[in-house]
């Protein structure tokens, strides 16, 4: 018959309320000590307090329940201190006298050291996710500042001529058959003179002062936009002419508060209106109109409004 020292893994035998009948070689050899000082030694001492704990909750309760536990994970007393991880199967069984318990131990060091490094290596993983996600939206509101930025205009920091595109595209596939738009092409006076008497510095004062009270006075479904140079473009979305006409009278009220060191500024106006359309030169066609009829205000003097027949 296999005697128990023959057996080649940490055996134990206790009784069933755990005081230490046996202990074999290979456990001897664990725990470097003789067995002799542990027969009858309760088996809580040869556990950290944690396993201990969880022998007297869990363990006992289940092997008096079941007859048998399987692949229990226990952390032994080793020498000097040392812990020692093990895994543990126990079954009750008519030995030495009595229905005892026969441990089988399994020490589990590398188990141990692999749960160390799982561990370690799923808090690399989450700091990696948090710092991959930071920096997502990191990227992601750069993206929408650039977005911002390739709509916008530097100097004014209206929207651009690209931004007029979109929108008029929009109103386009949302408009109803019945809407119509109108356009505003404000042209600012004399604009060249100031640029040239006084310098760049104050003619990027006067548009920037000219965009400012533009953005004011316009109505939340208004765009206004710097279309290029000294050229705004509001654009009056389902708005007719005779409404766009007040809306310019208005634009002619507010230039009368920027100033330039030139003196009092003004502005030319050329009104463009039309009715909902789909095609993909919509956009273009009306404000060339526009701008023609800009060009009309010139060979009236400046400083007025031409609607665009």
């Amino acid at each position: 018959m296999l005697a128990l020292d023959d057996i080649p893994c940490a055996m134990m035998i206790t009784d069933p309320e755990g005081h230490i009948v046996r202990l074999n070689r290979e456990f001897l050899a664990l725990i470097e000590g003789d067995e002799a000082p542990w027969r009858g030694r309760s088996m809580d001492d040869l556990l950290t307090p944690a396993s201990r704990i969880f022998s007297q909750t869990h363990l006992f309760p289940m092997l008096h329940h079941a007859g048998a536990v399987r692949e229990v994970y226990l952390h032994l007393r080793g020498v000097d201190g040392e812990t020692v991880p093990v895994m543990v199967n126990a079954v009750r069984k008519p030995l030495e006298g009595g229905k005892n318990i026969v441990w089988a131990i399994f020490v589990a060091r590398e188990r141990s050291r692999f749960e160390g490094e799982l561990i370690k290596a799923r808090a690399e993983a989450q700091g990696l996710a948090r710092r991959l996600a930071a920096s997502n939206e990191q990227v992601e509101l750069q993206n929408r500042q650039l977005a911002e930025l390739s709509l916008s205009d530097p100097l004014t920091g209206l929207r651009n001529r690209r931004a007029l595109e979109l929108t008029a595209q929009h109103w386009q596939c949302t408009a109803s058959s019945s809407s119509s738009v109108s356009l505003l092409m404000v042209d600012v006076d004399y604009f060249k003179r100031i640029n040239d008497a006084y310098g760049h510095i104050e003619g990027d004062r006067v548009l920037v002062t000219l965009a400012s009270q533009l953005q004011a006075g316009a109505r939340s479904s208004d765009l206004v936009a710097r279309y290029g140079g000294e050229e705004f473009v509001l654009w009056l979305p389902d708005t007719d002419a005779e409404t766009a006409a007040r809306v310019a009278a208005r634009v002619h009220e507010c230039t009368k508060g920027v100033l330039s060191a030139a003196g009092p500024m003004t502005v030319s106006i050329g009104l463009a209106c039309a009715p909902h359309q789909t095609g993909v030169d919509f956009l273009a066609r009306l404000v060339q109109r526009a701008d023609e009829a800009v060009y009309r205000t010139k060979a009236q003097g400046r400083n007025c409004t031409v609607v665009s027949a």
